[in-house]
């Protein structure tokens, strides 16, 4: 991205500053799973696998030949994890581990996987319940240090998505019903394995939906406001490859290149979020995801749709400056060329037969409003390039539904 400030002058050189914290360990290719086995070493102790039971039927078999050639025998496997997972499938796995005497954990699955492997590592490591995580005081201790001598999470992702593998995010349904955000560097995976032969098997819908997650993930890190050059750097990479990849995989499910592609961009974005989190696409999706039964990638579009389109009426420059990095649009009027990336991932969404609308859903306005103040709570809604009021946000929501 281009850097317009004067560097050379002492008050730019004030402004531009901040700290990036790298994922831990990622390996990919075909033998990326042993590969952090043997990364692991002696620190992968009686692990915990959690996973799904799709996941668990197409990787089980890959996992426990890695497991067997470090001589690993004592280990145990919880598959209840479900989408959208709540705090009752966390508590589930956590009293397994604890009865189990884990220490380290195995996450096998996508996004639902992972973030149910996070708060239970958090858990274990922590000594503290899940409701206590969330508390004041587990925050205190989610926001500690890394320590290195710490126990091992291990991730491996079968699905090209969230990027939840790379990030230190992790979304769990609390007894409220209201989605809840844990975030730490000490929960995210330490060791990932990228290996894309297991999203082989994961059918066309959570691909296709998947794909278009990862692909606003780095269109919203890239977009708002965040200075870091190298979340910025990162998240062009991780659009450019989901774009590209995205239409390939969904037209031929066993182009391996094209699943490989994917699961990088997928990660990057990941990374990406983690730097320069999002925008208020998604800031607004979350608190919507609690209202409607729909995947995350059904709630993402319609929002999109809508939010980008008033966005650009003020700030086109930044989405147009996204198209011609990707080579999509070249006249030099920004709010066309705007549009056209706009439209572009709208296609996106239709190739991966995702709605850009919400049908059979109605919104009064004091529950638009009571979504815009949790809107407001995310830490990416003032990334937004266009800020946005309460009074916006709330009509907003009343337009993607009425």
């Amino acid at each position: 991205m281009e850097i317009k400030e004067d560097i050379n002058t002492r008050s730019a050189v004030r402004q531009i500053s901040g700290a990036v914290s790298w994922p831990g360990s990622c390996y990919w290719g075909p033998s990326a799973v042993g590969q952090i086995m043997e990364a692991a070493g002696s620190r992968l102790c009686r692990p915990l696998v959690i996973t799904d039971p799709g996941a668990w039927r197409a990787s089980c078999g890959v996992v426990q030949a890695a497991l067997a050639a470090r001589s690993i025998q004592d280990w145990a496997v919880f598959d209840g994890v479900v989408a959208n997972p709540s705090l009752a499938e966390v508590r589930e796995a956590l009293q397994m581990a604890r009865h189990a005497g884990c220490v380290s954990i195995i996450a096998v699955g996508g996004g639902s996987v992972i973030d149910v492997a996070k708060v239970v590592f958090g858990c274990l490591c922590s000594g503290l319940e899940p409701e206590e995580l969330a508390e004041p005081h587990g925050q205190v201790w989610l926001d500690g240090p890394v320590r290195p001598d710490a126990p091992l999470l291990l991730a491996i992702p079968t699905t090209s998505g969230t990027g939840s593998e790379s990030s230190s995010a992790a979304l769990i349904q609390g007894d409220d019903g209201r989605k809840h955000l844990y975030r730490s560097l000490r929960t995210r995976p330490a060791l990932v394995a990228l290996q894309p032969d297991l999203t082989l098997n994961l059918p066309i819908r959570p691909t296709a939906q998947g794909g278009f997650d990862a692909l606003l993930h780095a269109l919203g890190a890239l977009v708002n406001t965040d200075c870091n050059p190298i979340g910025k750097a990162i998240a062009l990479q991780a659009l450019r490859a989901c774009m590209q990849a995205l239409p390939l995989v969904l037209g031929e499910p066993d182009n391996l290149a094209a699943r490989t592609q994917m699961q990088m961009g997928a990660y990057l974005a990941g990374v990406a979020i983690g730097i320069s989190k999002v925008d208020a696409v998604h800031a607004m999706c979350t608190p919507l995801e609690s209202v409607v039964d729909m995947t995350h990638a059904e709630v993402l579009a319609p929002v999109f749709a809508i939010v980008s389109r008033y966005t650009i009426q003020t700030h086109a420059s930044v989405y147009a400056n996204t198209a011609r990095h990707l080579n999509i649009a070249t006249t030099g009027d920004d709010h066309r060329d705007a549009m056209t990336l706009i439209e572009r991932v709208e296609t996106l969404a239709r190739q991966a037969n995702i709605a850009l609308y919400f049908t059979h859903f109605q919104l009064t306005e004091q529950q638009a409003g009571q979504l815009a103040t949790q809107a407001l709570q995310s830490a990416s809604m003032p990334l937004n390039p266009r800020s946005l009021t309460h009074e916006e946000i709330s009509s907003l929501y009343l337009q993607m539904v009425n």
